[in-house]
This record gives structure tokens, sequence and C-alpha cells, in this order.
């Protein structure tokens, strides 16, 4: 199969043919896990390839901030539609622009943090029609974890657009602060997990279906971490939102950390082309190169929207260094936008990549914002919505990790002009075809790397000076029996196969196989010297074995053949684990919050308890 981001790598070459017409050595590309881009060296100004600037001069012109926001041609600034052209047509509205906000909704943000409580939604008008089934319940599906109990998504975590009417003026779905998280991990059971790009995308088409106008916009940080992993991913999730529809997504400070090559292939606007990545003080390439686009106005449902984004200058911290990224003050940049956008469009929204203080005090410096979506705040949206203090301004949370979206639909209501849903992406929501599809083709990138890139081991594991080589759980059998036969029948002996279970496996996954077979580093997903590699080629390695909590066993089991007795001692107490030492950090590296909601040590320690007596049985014994 060939790869699917080709036409995108192809506009990573024109970003390289750029960076050389500017005088800039080429930052890391597509084969350099540094990510450390190379220095920006201005040269003299060229004019740029077919690439779109979309924040035209004002009249009377703009002052100049440092850095300059530089001026583009007059018919830089296209008007694009919100949904891609497969997707169902928005129904036909010739409405009078949208009435100004009315303070109808408490203007507090709710303290409440992922507690699995039902929204708390305000009550619908006397002449509201009757209160809409919820999308998509599917009311029970049955997964792994607290005694295999059903699971009810809705009861859990409540229902959805209670109380709406049937259409809507325009739905708004924002999100963001991905932060590398493609799907919830699979192999403890998605049903009690949280967030994924397929089901965001079910619940872009379940909203289009209803005839409801829609637009996408995020707030950025997509990516996380650096390296190959974490570049194929950001291309995934890329292409993932250009399917959905987004109209406009931030530029964050995580994103910006890739290797600029690999993120102008996403986020440039090349030959007439405008991409969804928008920023209005950071630039790829810098300024001068107009790759960058700063605004977006987007017509939709009968609407004008004008959407654009800034970095806080808190934020903007974490780029110190990175050079082929040329950032500006947000306060001067997001003026020149705003003053450009304000006449043409009926309502304007910033998507401030800041902190809460920032993003709220550049609210209040621009009036003219009707909605500001920010990156700070809490780990979930608020349930109810919030106001700027002092004005009419609506301000958004995200949350983390796409485990909620937050859906804002606008009426020509004066009395009730928006409405507010924090929407858990839960197991009402089925797989997406679409993005299963691009993620066995992310799966399968992976696989064509493993051997190459993915599973070199480089550094030896902490405890393999004493502890020697990994030789795998077999090799314990023979003198730790009643031990061995606990591990088998847990479910670290069969760790490897729930990867290979999954749809589409996971088997070639760092992220994932670091945590289900032997030698690699849970947390940091690389393997240590001698570790597993393929079942084929290190199947003694395969699983969660006895080596990844008592460490490589290679020395211990050699000297067990031998006669040094004092040797063997040594060897014996470097192996032990207590269940303390479990309890407070060994099993909490895989059975975290993201991979193992449901964890309980008290219930699943007695499943791996063992103990042996070091002078008889010859090891120190513990838990795994």
């Amino acid at each position: 199969m060939p790869a699917p981001h080709s036409a995108l790598f192809r506009l990573a070459g024109i970003a390289a043919l750029m960076v050389t017409a500017l005088g800039c050595p080429s930052p890391s590309g597509p084969d350099s896990d540094s990510g450390e881009p190379g220095p920006l060296v201005k040269g003299p100004p060229v004019k740029p390839v077919a690439v779109e600037h979309t924040v035209r001069p004002v009249d009377p012109p703009v002052v100049p901030v440092e850095p300059p926001i530089p001026p583009v041609e007059p018919d830089a600034l296209p008007n694009v539609p919100a949904d891609p052209p497969t997707d169902p047509p928005a129904a036909a509205e010739t409405v009078d622009p949208h009435p100004p906000l009315a303070d109808n909704v408490g203007g507090t943000l709710n303290p409440l943090r992922g507690s699995g409580q039902p929204d708390i939604q305000e009550p619908p008008p006397k002449d509201s029609p009757p209160a809409e089934v919820p999308v998509n319940t599917n009311p029970k599906v049955t997964g792994k974890g607290q005694g295999e109990k059903e699971f009810d998504p809705v009861k859990e975590n409540g229902p959805i657009f209670v109380g709406w009417p049937e259409q809507v003026k325009l739905a708004l779905i924002i999100t963001g602060r991905q932060e590398g998280y493609i799907e919830p991990c699979g192999c403890a059971g998605l049903d009690r997990m949280k967030g994924g790009m397929s089901r965001r995308h079910t619940l872009f088409r379940q909203l289009r279906a209803k005839g409801w106008p829609v637009v996408g916009v995020d707030v950025g940080g997509l990516a996380k971490g650096y390296g190959r992993q974490a570049v194929l991913k950001f291309h995934t999730m890329a292409e993932g939102m250009r399917k959905m529809g987004y109209s406009a997504i931030a530029l964050g400070t995580t994103d910006l950390q890739l290797p600029t090559g690999e993120l102008a292939a996403e986020a440039a606007s090349v030959d007439g082309q405008p991409s969804s990545f928008i920023s209005a003080n950071a630039a790829m390439f810098g300024f001068m190169a107009k790759m960058t686009a700063q605004a977006r106005i987007v017509e939709q449902g009968g609407m004008k929207l004008g959407i654009t984004a800034v970095i806080g200058k808190e934020f903007q911290k974490q780029l110190e260094g990175n050079n082929t990224i040329e950032l500006a003050d947000p306060e001067p940049a997001l003026s020149a936008v705003v003053s450009h956008l304000s006449d043409q469009v009926d309502y304007l929204i910033l998507l401030a990549h800041a902190t809460m203080d920032e993003s709220t005090e550049l609210a209040r410096k621009f009036p003219q914002i009707d909605l500001v979506v920010t990156a700070g705040g809490g780990s979930t949206p608020p349930a109810t919505p919030a106001k700027v203090p002092g004005s009419e301004t609506l301000l958004i949370e995200v949350g983390e990790k796409g485990m909620d979206v937050v859906v804002l639909a606008l009426f020509d209501d004066p009395k009730h002009p928006y409405r507010y849903q924090r929407v858990p992406l839960d197991s009402r929501f089925p797989a997406s075809a679409d993005m299963s599809l691009l993620m066995s083709v992310y799966q399968d990138q992976l696989k064509r790397e493993w051997a190459s890139r993915f599973a070199v081991g480089k550094v030896p594991h902490p405890q393999a000076e004493m502890g020697g080589k990994f030789v795998g759980s077999e090799e314990c059998k023979s003198c730790h029996e009643a031990s061995y036969d606990i591990w088998k029948k847990s479910g670290h002996a069969k760790a490897h196969h729930t990867l290979v279970e999954l749809n589409p496996p996971r088997i070639y996954d760092p992220e994932c196989i670091s945590c289900h077979v032997i030698g690699w580093h849970p947390e940091e997903h690389f393997p240590y010297k001698g570790s597993y590699v393929t079942k084929d080629e290190t199947p003694q390695l395969v699983d969660v074995g006895c080596e990844n909590c008592h460490g490589p066993g290679g020395a211990h089991v050699a000297a067990e053949q031998g006669a040094d007795l004092a040797l063997q001692e040594r060897l014996q107490a470097a192996l032990v684990i207590t269940k303390e030492e479990s309890q407070k950090r060994q099993c909490r590296t895989c059975h975290d919050l993201d991979n193992s909601p449901d964890f309980d040590f008290e219930t699943y320690w007695p499943k791996v308890e063992h103990y042996e007596d070091v002078k008889e049985e010859g090891l120190a014994g513990g838990g795994g």
C-alpha cells in the first residue's frame, strides 16, 4: 500500500525549496529523530511560490510590530467552505447575522472535573421542542475491569443535547490539546475509556446527518514528544482532521516543536490550497516566507466566521531555540488581524494557545471577539460555559487528550442565542470506518520502519551491569515452578496476544508494545539492548514476564549453575521487589490512568502475588 502522505511529503519538498530560497539551511527532515531545528538565517526578500497568506493589509496601513507582519496581495483572504464536498450540504439559510449574546448562562467556571456526573443543563424554555434522544446511545457495552460489569456510557457520563431544538443555525465543534492521543488504549477495554479520533469523526457525521451546519475548530497541541513516531502520528491526526472537515486549527507549542519541514508538509498553504492550520503570531520559516495563514473566513449556516489564532507569551518560552519558527508578540499581531476581520464577518473567534490568564486578558483587550477558545484550563471542559468577566465574550476550555469535545450551537433567538454541550467521547459513539482505515495505515507505517528504527536497542538496561541480559520467563520455570504457574495463569502471560487481537493489531507500535513484552522502557517507549524485537526473532521475550518487574536475569541464571554462593546470594538480592515497591512505582509504569483507568492495586495484586524464601528457593521473591 502506498504511503497516504506522499503528496504531503512533496509539499515538504516545496517547503525545503522555500528554505533554500530564503538562504536557510534545511531543518531536521523526515529521517531525523532529533527534532532539533537548524538556524533561521534571513536572506533577501523573495516572492513565495504559490503561497497564500490570509491576512491582508488594512487601510490605513497597519503600524509595524516587532517582528513585522508583512503585507500580502489584496485577494489573499479566500472564503472557504467549512465542510468537505463529500459531506451532506448544509441547510440553506438566508437570515440576518446573529443577535448579540445574552447573559442566559452562568458566567462562572464549574469546578467539576471528570467525575463522571451528568452535565448540568440549563432548563429549556417552556416553548422548546421535546427533549431529543441522545445521539446513538449504544446503551450497553461489555468491557474489561470492574468484574466484567455491563457499562452504560450514558448512565456513566450523562445524556447530551437534552432540550435542544431539532435545528441549529450553526454548530461549532471545539477541540484541542490532543497531545498525541490518537485513540484510547484498547488493551484494557475501550468501552470505559474516552477519546479518540474515530469517535470524534462519528460525532461530526451524526451532527451533519441531522442537518446541522458544522464548523470544526481546534486550539492546537496535536503532537506530543519527539522522534519518528511523533511525526507519523501528527501526519495521521492532521489527515484525520482534514477528513472531518476542520476549518481552523491553531499551531500549538508541541506542534511547532516537530521538525519544521514535517510541520510544513501539513500546515503550509501551497498552490492555492489553504491550510486549516493558522497562527497570527507564529510563522514557519519566518513571516517573509508567507507559508503560515494568519486567519480564515469561513461561510456556513448563513454566517461569516472570522477565525484567528495566537500563541501566548508564556507558551512561547517552550519554543526558545527553535530558529525555524518566527514568533511575534500576540497583542499587536492580533490587533492587525482583528482590525482587518471585524467589518467582514458576523462572528469572530480567537483560538488562544495560551494560559487562561493570557487568554482572558486578550479577550478584554479585544472586545470585538465573540468567542475565545483557550488551551489553558483543566483536564475536562466545564459542564457549563463561562464568559470573560465584565464582557459578553464566551470563554471555552477544551480539556486534554481529546477525551471530550465542546459543541457550541448558535441560534437566531435573542433569548437563547447559543447553547453549550460538553460531549464525552465515550462508547456511545461507534467507530468510524474512515478513521479505522487511517489507523491501519498508521500501524503499517510503523511496521515498515520497525526493524530499522524502532526496535533497535541502543541503551543497556539500568540493571544490566548486575543482572546481565534478558533470558525470558521459561528460564525461571525449573527453579521457581510455583511462581511460574502463578504468572502463567495471569493476564501478563497473554499480554502480547492482546495486541494481536486488536483491530488493527498494535504489535509494531512502540507506545503499545513497550508494556506487553520484555525489555522495553514502559514510559519512554524504547527498547533496551537485547530486548524483544519480534515474536519470531525473540520468542522468549514475548509477553510481560518475570524480567519486566525483577530486571534482567541472565547473570542470575548463569550463577545458579555455578558454585559461587556469594555471587548467587548477591544476584538473588538484586532481583528482590517488594509489594510496597510494586504498589508505589512498578505497576503504575504501565497501569496508569491512560492505559488502565480501572486499575486498583489491591484488586489485581492477588492475581500475580508470589513469594519465595531466598535461602530455600534461590530467589528473593515478590510480585509480578
